[in-house]
């Protein structure tokens, strides 16, 4: 090369190669520190205050207690409400269900009602009838721990009625019943179980069939 040449070292002198290559110095992107400077700082979380938190929910009050009805208030009954429920649905009504009824009714406890609809001059189609019943049932849902009964659809096309009886929890109807939606649709009558004929009236309203009841039994619908 030229540097060996010695002419060239007369005038230059030795000259010493370089040993280490040389680091290019990268400078950094312009569009990096602009995202860098644009996202904002993340906030530090403060320490959740425990103690002070826990301090607090001991001093909130206890939620109250969910109401109970005004029938659980009442000396209970000697007779068992689902008892006579199982009773009635798998046993045969007038040969078993009755009598173990009558033996074992607390008048005290419980007591009857009639229940009559007051516009069967609007009903028409037997099984629209019916539907009305069971429609009338859904809505008393809150009751079925305190109430049993049985309405029946009696008469024919165009000429039916809706009758029945209702034992319920205490000797008044029971909010359960008298808020539900329905409930000014129908007369309900205190019965009076001493009496043989009202008797008579509520077994066959159970059996579905017999001497007492007001018209002819299409169908009907049992609260239990």
């Amino acid at each position: 090369t030229i540097t060996g040449q010695a002419a060239f070292k007369a005038v230059v002198g030795d000259i010493e190669l370089c040993t280490t290559r040389i680091q290019r110095k990268v400078e950094p992107s312009k569009k990096a520190d602009k995202k860098k400077a644009d996202k904002p700082k993340a906030e530090k979380k403060a320490a959740p205050k425990k103690k002070e938190e826990d301090e607090d929910e001991e001093d909130m009050p206890a939620p109250a207690p969910k109401p109970k009805s005004k029938l659980d208030l009442l000396p209970k009954p000697s007779m068992d409400l689902n008892e006579w429920k199982r009773v009635y649905s798998n046993e045969e009504t007038r040969e078993v269900a009755m009598p173990w009824l009558w033996k074992n009714f607390d008048a005290e406890g419980y007591s009857f009602w009639k229940v009559e609809y007051n516009y069967n001059d609007e009903l028409t189609k037997l099984f629209m009838t019916n539907n009305l019943i069971g429609g009338f049932f859904s809505r008393m849902e809150a009751a079925r721990k305190y109430a049993f009964g049985s309405l029946l659809t009696l008469g024919v096309e165009n000429d039916n009625m809706i009758w029945g009886y209702f034992m319920v929890r205490g000797k008044e109807i029971p909010e359960e019943i008298s808020d539900t939606p329905d409930f000014g649709s129908y007369t309900w009558t205190a019965a009076d179980i001493s009496d043989e004929k009202v008797r008579a009236e509520i077994e066959d309203a159970l059996a579905w069939e017999g001497s007492s009841l007001p018209r002819e039994c299409y169908d009907g619908k049992v609260y239990k």
